[in-house]
């Protein structure tokens, strides 16, 4: 590995260790999607929701659209879209899943991030570099870590708990995923309360299995 390119992924884990610990979401991040007579809503930065209507009656899934970075995935429409307040200027898009009750002060929220770069950068190393960092700090526990695939795509998962403290008493549960194409890394993060972790994880499963990537791009 060259000085370069040695560097880039030094620069690349900073900025990756702080999407990491960023799971604490102020009510003031969540956009209500606006209403329209169309069906297609363009939002910004060549982006688009549109809605998907599969039982002839109701619509029940938004399809959303990146032709900057050319993703397309799926989610339900119960969910709140924004691609605006997040808070790195590498976040694409962001989708919070609705709160049950009272007691649900944090909603569970999936991400994307797109990082580019001046060179390729191979998903072996980029996983390295996020691996050694998560192991080298003790805020957070590891649950599990594989390889999985994204978009038919390989890619890599990791899945940790963050651990309580006296700024942070609430337990977070996150879901680190990503890919590697050319210059770019392409990173799905779900988080939520560790004891909601499961109960919305089938639902990130099915919208992950909807996304594509357009690779020229």
């Amino acid at each position: 590995m060259n000085l370069f390119t040695s560097r880039l992924l030094t620069i690349c884990g900073l900025i990756c260790i702080a999407l990491l610990f960023q799971i604490i979401i102020s009510s003031n991040l969540v956009d209500a999607i606006e209403s329209s007579d169309s069906n297609t809503k363009k939002i910004s930065n060549g982006s688009e929701l549109e809605s998907i209507v599969t039982n002839g009656s109701s619509t029940n899934q938004l399809a959303y659209q990146n032709s900057q970075h050319g993703i397309f995935m799926l989610f339900p429409s119960n969910w709140t879209f924004s691609n605006s307040g997040l808070p790195e200027y590498t976040q694409v898009a962001a989708f919070y899943g609705p709160l049950q009750n009272l007691s649900d002060p944090i909603p569970p929220r999936l991400t994307i991030t797109v990082m580019n770069y001046q060179q390729n950068i191979s998903l072996k190393d980029f996983t390295n570099m996020t691996l050694s960092s998560l192991n080298q700090t003790n805020q957070v526990k590891i649950v599990s870590s594989e390889p999985t695939t994204l978009a038919d795509h390989p890619g890599y998962q990791v899945v940790f708990s963050t651990l309580p403290n006296i700024g942070n008493p609430v337990s977070f549960d996150i879901m680190h995923s990503w890919i590697a194409m050319g210059k770019k890394i392409y990173v799905f993060q779900y988080s939520a309360e560790s004891s909601k972790f499961d109960t919305y994880l089938p639902t990130i499963k099915q919208i992950l299995q909807s996304l594509r990537i357009d690779t020229s791009k």
